[in-house]
């Protein structure tokens, strides 16, 4: 069976996800600090905060699952500021934030292409090839929102990865790079209600495309991807 890794699996984006994924045929392994999801899936302890540690976590999940042909970064950390003083988050504060959302991410692409490659080599890898998911938000676009200062900086830093190996580094090879966005209706954010199944449903989609679709994927609960015309998105007041 392939293998499936999600980063940052917590009880409702991660669980949905791992169970679609298992339900498709996957061996699915979460990675976070504590195990949120219990016995279903097996769990490999992981800290965001230590991108050093990204080359130890995927070589225990090959050596007891396989090498994953999925990845799934989920993990996430939303450092506030105050709207009136944006540079007051402290430099180790701000340095936790952008391993997390953005070093941790590049880490693990690293490790994700090497993953992909040896299953290439071995012709394991599959007819829909691998695939890197990053679960981001409209921060990452380049959209300024009072007190998310390192949060954004973060966010769009990991969309800008996502985006050159999509489009540029492994054009023409058999891996995909995605960034997930869920959204309203109407394009503005959805920062609070997120689904878990929604994601599932976009998530195992794309897995399973045989090829690369639009890197950016915004997407509507009951409705799946969606793109967004410029004008359409939500910028605050």
């Amino acid at each position: 069976m392939p293998t499936a890794l999600i980063i940052g699996a917590g009880v409702r984006v991660g669980l949905d996800t791992a169970t679609a994924l298992a339900k498709v045929g996957y061996t699915v392994a979460v990675a976070s600090r504590t195990d949120k999801l219990g016995s279903k899936f097996k769990h490999f302890p992981f800290d965001a905060s230590k991108p050093e540690s990204v080359p130890n976590l995927f070589s225990a999940v090959k050596n007891t699952l396989g090498a994953p042909s999925v990845i799934i970064y989920n993990a996430y950390e939303s450092t506030l500021t105050p709207r009136n003083d944006p540079l007051s988050t402290p430099l180790t504060t701000l340095s936790t934030s952008l391993d997390v959302n953005a070093v941790t991410p590049y880490a693990t692409a690293r490790e994700a292409v090497a993953a992909f490659a040896s299953l290439q080599a071995s012709s394991t890898l599959g007819p829909s090839g691998g695939t890197f998911i990053f679960t981001g938000n409209l921060l990452g676009l380049g959209i300024v929102a009072p007190g998310f200062l390192p949060f954004g900086m973060g966010k769009s830093a990991a969309a800008h990865l996502v985006q050159n190996l999509a489009l540029v580094a492994f054009d023409g090879e058999p891996y995909k790079f995605y960034y997930a966005d869920q959204r309203n209706a109407d394009g503005s954010p959805k920062p609070t209600g997120l689904s878990g199944p929604a994601h599932a449903d976009l998530y195992v989609d794309l897995v399973q495309a045989p090829e690369q679709r639009p890197w950016l994927q915004t997407f509507v609960e009951g409705e799946g991807y969606k793109a967004f015309a410029k004008e359409e998105i939500w910028w605050p007041q």
